[in-house]
């Protein structure tokens, strides 16, 4: 007992300097917290996390209520092995899969929305790598502890394998992560270019964020200058008052590797409901990004890349 609690005493002094770099950001930021859920509505065309009648059942409304508020210690849904699929999906041209990484307080029911509601915009097949909600307070802390104090935990230990094996059969994995997601792949990415095994294969990955509170992502310059565009290869998309990306992407685009695109003026944090129609009809990058050129089953060029450099593009 006494040696964890010495460790995790040591952890905080080594690290008080983000640790008072964030509470300032919160701090600074904490207006838009309130306006994480709105505009409520204002999206007709996806399907919304917040209308019960986009759930199956009254069951999986209630699972997503209940999970959020009350804290225990609850499994993935999915690392890896559900695949959501599109009414009509496409033949692409090369072999390639597709990954979703949801955001904190995502029960099963949620995630499933998220990740289906992406397969149907991209009309691709969509596998759920699915982070479980531990409740509200236990979801904060443990993004704080994984970005703050470099304490990786459970979040991404179970989905470097599988995206891995993704990796080394097929020519490109395209990973969409939503807020506390982004600080998964930010490991993910880590974990890959640290070993000489899975160094190499980090050039067929193309890792999209959104809403992202990941305070850095690394982009390995000699396999860079080998394929001749980031590898990995990132965009990022935020909205200039959603609480998580200001204090995310939007605080730290010297640390973070690839092209963020932001659209300043607007709220919310929610993955279907505030970002992925403006994503889908090119709002956010003036139809220029890579992402942009999937939309509805297309494929995007070879020289369909963004810049080298990390900037904010809009």
């Amino acid at each position: 007992m006494l040696r964890k609690t010495g460790k995790r005493v040591r952890r905080l002094v080594d690290h008080r300097s983000a640790i008072r770099r964030d509470v300032m950001l919160g701090l600074r930021h904490a207006p838009d917290l309130f306006r994480t859920l709105t505009p409520l509505g204002s999206e007709p065309t996806v399907a919304s996390e917040l209308n019960p009648r986009n759930y199956n059942s009254f069951g999986e409304l209630v699972t997503a209520g209940y999970q959020v508020l009350l804290p225990a210690a609850r499994e993935s849904f999915s690392q890896g092995t559900l695949t959501c699929r599109p009414p009509r999906p496409v033949q692409e041209a090369h072999s390639s899969r597709w990954f979703f990484i949801n955001g904190a307080m995502s029960a099963p029911p949620v995630a499933l929305l998220n990740a289906g509601e992406l397969a149907r915009t991209f009309q691709r097949p969509v596998t759920l790598i699915h982070t479980p909600t531990w409740g509200v307070v236990r979801d904060f802390t443990g993004s704080i502890t994984a970005r703050t104090l470099r304490k990786d935990g459970r979040l991404s230990r179970p989905a470097v394998y599988v995206l891995q094996q993704a990796l080394e059969h097929h020519e490109r994995v395209v990973l969409v992560c939503h807020s506390q997601g982004t600080i998964v792949a930010s490991y993910l990415v880590r974990a890959l270019l640290r070993h000489a095994a899975t160094r190499h294969l980090v050039s067929r990955l193309e890792l999209y964020s959104v809403g992202g509170v990941a305070d850095s992502l690394q982009m390995d310059p000699a396999l860079t200058a080998q394929a001749g565009h980031p590898v990995p290869y990132v965009e990022h998309f935020a909205n200039g008052h959603d609480f998580f990306a200001a204090v995310g992407i939007l605080s730290h685009l010297d640390s973070t590797a690839g092209t963020v695109f932001c659209i300043p003026e607007r709220t919310g944090h929610l993955f279907n409901e505030h970002y992925l129609a403006g994503i889908a009809r090119g709002d956010y990058c003036n139809r220029r990004s890579r992402l942009y050129h999937y939309v509805r089953g297309r494929e995007p060029g070879e020289t369909d890349f963004m810049s080298l450099h990390p900037r904010k593009a809009a």
